[in-house]
């Protein structure tokens, strides 16, 4: 038996965010002390200075993960968002392609490129404006602007015209359907989701594989979230502040990252009374593994709510921003980008608006009904106790959505998801839940068989199970009693680490100085390695479509289902109109059975009324004959 030292989770959390299970790390860091010792001999213990290093260590990169948004910048940075920025195009027509032809460098036997296309390493930016960071002196000093929608484009070969295509029919096909009132099109469409996670999310999205396919889900994603008639920008950065984080550890190395971000502005947009809401996922993988579930559910569930919101003609009072965040597995670059560097200095502090939440998506469409399919590492049993005992007393099934909260800070985000979990958008019923409020305010107590029972109110559980009202799937809501404010006391958060190695902590600790330290923000999994086919397939190959058609670990309808609570819970937050209202599929089924009987009906009396005249002149004529 051996023992690592030092403690792995922090290092998985430094180099690439997530845990990665019997992988080598590619993007590790090089952590001093970093051994391994063969304690084979069962009598040898680890002494007590050896656990106090290792606790001293583990606190060390814990600060230091939490404190890399003050790193200075010291890449370049652009933003492409035409229509958001003041004044007009900031980018000659001969500009585009003079971008292009920069020097790349070649990591890989096949000679792909590192750097995309579109960024503007060492080439002359004098045309485009610089704006100057003004929120912290240690933070990025020079962000260059641009409207010019010529910069999403580039020279490469593009690969997914095909699923162009497909999405553009299947478009047409729900316009139609919608005009016939056989879907409303603000439920989750499974066959446009099935497209989406089966083509361009289940291909390898690593800077390591194939820079020229990263360049094509860029596009993919940028004229998307524009078909959908979002306000849509790319925010690309060239993280070489964090060169260490990368396989060389040299600059030459670092690639260059890119977020893509759809904006539907609201009805205050622009002014301090709005509160934007977020809704994000990580789009890129770890080499040569396709990305199925990690995270290609997740952003197809982005794009499906941004959808169906479009299509359902929603009219938001708050502001939303729909996100597909870059190098997410090294380090959960682009989410620090983007709090930053986008969503504090262009969004909310302009104007003075807030940020009322962030859905997270990380992973979320492994679903197994198998009894003992479902673990969690010794630092999530440690962290969440409760959790743990409540998967084991449903005999560890893996049949769930997990949504991780704080208590006091996240909670509204939480229980909107569970609630439109279990009532599918329903409007709520007021009788029944001011009833319900009643009784929840109260701890009630009562006996059974000489023992003294206690229900504590719905607030005070640490984890609540949500039934779905039209489906066998579940939710589980997971309170974690993390502080919201740490102050630089960034060593508290050391017992949690295991629990924030996703982009929801670059929510909840953004650590940017003059602005406050905390953002409200929940992550949404199926707990990724810990669940069935994932334990062997997390970060390898077999996170794949092509994988699932063996092992069956991906259900769509589970993801269907996910996303359909997350346009309910988008639409409430947001306040917004809608020309539609989001139903069942068994109310749709009823919808359409009762227009049917409708028509029928209508014929029957169109029919009956068309034989009225007739029915009359030969009652009249037996009359006139009886009289003579």
């Amino acid at each position: 038996m051996k023992i690592v030292i030092v403690l792995l989770v922090s290092l998985v959390v430094v180099s690439h965010c997530h845990q990665e299970k019997n992988v080598t790390s590619h993007a590790s860091l090089n952590m001093p002390g970093e051994t391994e010792i063969d304690v084979s001999n069962t009598t040898q213990q680890t002494s007590e200075e050896e656990k106090e290093n290792d606790r001293k260590l583990m606190e060390q990169w814990t600060r230091m993960f939490f404190s890399m948004g003050r790193i200075p910048q010291q890449g370049e940075q652009i933003l492409i968002f035409p229509g958001l920025f003041n004044g007009s195009t900031t980018v000659e027509v001969a500009r585009p392609r003079e971008l292009r032809n920069i020097d790349v460098v070649a990591t890989t036997d096949n000679n792909s490129a590192i750097l995309p296309a579109y960024f503007t390493d060492g080439q002359n930016t004098t045309e485009i404006p610089t704006v100057s960071t003004t929120i912290n002196s240690t933070v990025s000093s020079f962000i260059q602007l641009s409207n010019d929608s010529r910069l999403f484009f580039h020279d490469e070969e593009y690969h997914f015209e095909d699923v162009d295509s497909l999405d553009e029919d299947q478009r047409q096909r729900r316009r139609l359907r919608s005009a016939r009132n056989e879907m409303n099109l603000l439920n989750a469409d499974e066959e446009h989701i099935t497209t989406m996670i089966t083509t361009v999310f289940s291909t390898a999205r690593n800077f390591l594989n194939n820079e020229t396919i990263r360049a094509n889900v860029v596009q993919y994603l940028t004229q998307k979230m524009r078909s959908f008639g979002l306000v849509t920008g790319n925010q690309i950065f060239h993280p070489i502040e964090f060169a260490e984080l990368f396989p060389e550890g040299s600059e030459e190395d670092v690639p260059t990252g890119t977020n893509v971000i759809g904006i539907l502005p609201g009805e205050l947009w622009g002014t301090k009374e709005d509160e934007v809401l977020v809704i994000g996922a990580h789009w890129d993988t770890v080499p040569f593994s396709g990305g199925m579930d990690d995270n290609g559910s997740g952003v197809t569930a982005v794009l499906e709510v941004a959808r169906a919101m479009t299509e359902g003609g929603c009219r938001p009072k708050h502001s939303i921003i729909f996100v597909a965040f870059d190098l997410e597995e090294v380090g959960c670059l682009g989410s620090i980008f983007f709090v930053r560097d986008f969503l504090i200095q262009q969004i909310l502090q302009p104007h003075g608006a807030k940020l009322k939440g962030a859905y997270v998506l990380d992973t979320i469409m492994n679903y197994n009904e198998t009894q003992f399919s479902q673990t969690l590492s010794p630092e999530w049993q440690t962290a969440l106790p409760l959790f743990w005992e409540d998967i084991q007393a449903e005999n560890k099934t893996g049949d769930f959505l997990a949504i991780l909260y704080r208590k006091n800070v996240d909670a509204t985000l939480a229980d909107t998801l569970a609630y439109n979990w279990k009532n599918d958008g329903k409007p709520p019923n007021k009788k029944k839940s001011q009833k319900d409020n009643t009784a929840d305010r109260n701890p009630r107590t009562f006996r059974i068989d000489n023992r003294e029972i206690t229900i504590m109110k719905t607030a005070d559980k640490a984890v609540e199970t949500v039934k779905s009202g039209s489906s066998k799937y579940r939710l589980k809501k997971v309170r974690m009693d993390l502080e919201a404010e740490v102050g630089e006391q960034l060593e508290r958060l050391t017992a949690w680490i295991d629990l924030l190695r996703s982009d929801h902590s670059r929510f909840w600790y953004h650590n940017i100085e003059d602005y406050p330290q905390s953002f409200p923000a929940v992550l949404i999994t199926d707990t990724a390695p810990y669940r069935g086919v994932m334990q062997e397939c997390y970060h390898q190959e077999c996170d794949s479509s092509s994988a699932n058609d063996d092992s069956k670990f991906a259900d769509v309808r589970f993801l269907t289902k996910t996303c359909q609570a997350l346009i309910d819970s988008m639409v409430s937050l947001s306040e917004s109109k809608c020309l539609f209202q989001s139903q069942p599929p068994e109310t749709n089924k009823l919808r359409r059975r009762a227009n049917a009987k409708q028509s029928t009906s209508s014929g029957s009396h169109l029919f009956a009324s068309s034989l009225l005249p007739y029915a009359i002149t030969l009652v009249v004529i037996r009359f006139i004959t009886y009289s003579s």
